[in-house]
């Protein structure tokens, strides 16, 4: 690590911050429902709107900050995390809460677009991408040890701590930009209209409903992980934070296995990882009520449900090459994309039917995205053999 400059390391609280904010929710949600006094289901809306803030104010937010310096652009998107958490901390309500975790959404997709291409020009090029790699890694932490935190933190003194937590963090953060990390005046030349025709390819539009429906899936039960815990695996509240750990364990070795994996045979891969997803999600619905078949296999499901993230990552750069500005964002937009999306049917699935139903119908998103991979894996094996040919 003593190759790597503390700037790098500033970058990733940032990033463990940001990740931290859209994440921390699931934890906390009954405790959040209890004290502004609405329905589960509806609390689910303070993740789907943030979800969504990011899927459309990410490219949005990128195109129009291109002329920016990277050093400015960062430190204007730490701003609006800590304005967003602070104001998520302090909110009297749900309408409030919702306006709040807009402005902190506007920060995450930018930031993680940007922060890795940033990282790897702080180094030589050979650690560059180890470089990139470390801002991630700040960004998985966050499932591995914020939304634990952040638990622990809401049900020993209130879940507006836990944005307080993140506000904290925020601050450090852009105190370590402000005078650690060096100034960057390099200015991006790019065409719009280039960057955004590159992004509307067949493969990337398939790339983009795989990732839509496969973390769909997964996050449609996750986004409720808390009452599920309590409510269908009879835990005690306090348990959740050590369980949720466990889980963010499996999510890190899942996103280094999947980076191994998409490096040997990038789309057999994702064929089988998503397989998997699939049939650990329908087990879960089968053993959820049972105490020691849960705990492994949420590890389990963690392991495989991010090791999609790298894999799709992969995908996404390789097929959009010729945009490579608003390529750093689209991983982003779909991952929360179908976040949004998973957390606003999760709710309709918990107020109309129940909520053992939800891994049940997380299966069956994810065997959709599995239907796209084939179908894209079929369209490349096509291309090849018209080539070859």
């Amino acid at each position: 690590m003593r190759h790597y400059p503390l700037s790098i390391f500033i970058l990733a609280i940032g990033a463990f911050a940001i990740g931290m904010t859209e994440f921390v929710l699931m934890g906390i949600l009954p405790d959040v429902a209890r004290d502004l006094g609405v329905s589960i289901s509806k609390t689910g809306h303070f993740v789907s709107v943030y979800a969504l803030g990011v899927a459309i104010g990410g490219p949005i937010m990128t195109l129009l900050t291109l002329k920016i310096p990277r050093k400015h652009l960062i430190v204007l998107l730490i701003l609006f995390s800590i304005i967003g958490n602070l104001g998520s901390a302090l909110s009297p309500g749900y309408g409030v809460l919702i306006f709040f975790r807009i402005i902190a959404s506007l920060a995450h997709g930018t930031y993680l677009g940007v922060c890795p291409l940033f990282a790897s020009k702080l180094v030589s090029k050979e650690r560059a991408g180890r470089a990139a790699s470390l801002v991630f890694a700040g960004l998985l932490s966050s499932n591995v040890l914020g939304v634990p935190l952040g638990t622990f933190v809401s049900q020993q003194f209130s879940w507006r701590y836990s944005f307080a937590v993140i506000v904290g963090l925020g601050i450090i953060s852009l105190l370590g930009i402000l005078f650690f990390v060096p100034a960057d005046r390099e200015q991006s030349t790019f065409d719009i209209k280039k960057e955004v025709l590159a992004c509307v390819k067949p493969q990337i539009l398939l790339a983009i409903f795989i990732t839509f429906f496969g973390f769909g899936g997964m996050y449609l039960a996750f986004t409720y992980i808390t009452p599920i815990l309590t409510g269908l695996s009879n835990f005690n509240a306090n348990s959740v934070s050590w369980i949720l750990l466990i889980f963010g364990v499996g999510t890190t070795l899942g996103s280094i296995v999947g980076g191994r994996l998409s490096d040997w045979k990038l789309m057999p891969w994702l064929i089988i990882n998503l397989t998997l997803l699939a049939a650990v999600m329908m087990l879960l619905g089968f053993a959820s009520p049972y105490k020691l078949l849960v705990i492994p296999l949420l590890f389990i499901w963690g392991l495989i449900a991010y090791a999609l993230l790298p894999t799709i990552q992969s995908r996404l750069v390789t097929e959009a090459s010729d945009a490579p500005n608003l390529a750093s964002t689209l991983t982003n937009t779909a991952f929360n994309l179908s976040v949004s999306f998973s957390s606003f049917l999760g709710g309709i699935i918990i107020d109309g039917f129940s909520l053992s139903f939800i891994f049940f119908i997380g299966t069956f998103l994810s065997i959709i995205g599995l239907i796209f991979a084939l179908i894209s894996h079929g369209i490349e094996r096509r291309g090849r053999a018209v080539e070859s040919g």
